[in-house]
């Protein structure tokens, strides 16, 4: 009957230890998730002014008024960079998409410079296809 009780007690405070202090900490997760999101959004909001919708639907970098540094920015944060790299390791599309959804011709050339870059490194083998999905999410 004692070792009944022990049991007992060790599993309400096994059950209290689950519940309050676990989800204690998820709910501080929660709350540096939602703050992430926050500027993530906030950043998103600030960048959409130099992004636009052409006839096909599709987005297009603007950056009009913008000096060199900021649009390579505000492309780093871009979701059409990550669009561009999901098109590894069809370079001919990746030059196409920078033909066709980068208006700046400024941005254009240096986005162009990466990939032919990554594009002449990739194809004599001394980066991997990891390696050169990285060096095609930096610009200079």
């Amino acid at each position: 009957m004692k070792n009944l009780i022990i049991v007992v007690v060790l599993l309400v405070g096994a059950y209290f230890l689950v519940t309050k202090v676990v989800d204690g900490t998820k709910k501080l997760e929660d709350n540096n998730d939602m703050h992430t999101n926050y500027i993530k959004k906030k950043v998103e909001d600030k960048d959409k002014k130099y992004h636009k919708v052409d006839s096909l639907g599709q987005d297009v970098f603007v950056g009009t008024g913008l000096s060199l540094q900021e649009k390579k920015d505000i492309w780093s944060r871009s979701p059409l960079k990550d669009e561009m790299i999901s098109k590894f390791p069809k370079f001919d599309l990746m030059y196409s998409f920078t033909r066709t959804r980068i208006e700046d011709s400024d941005l254009r050339r240096a986005v162009d410079k990466v990939v032919k870059g990554v594009e002449t490194k990739f194809l004599s083998g001394s980066i991997d296809a990891n390696e050169a999905r990285y060096q095609l999410g930096l610009i200079e």
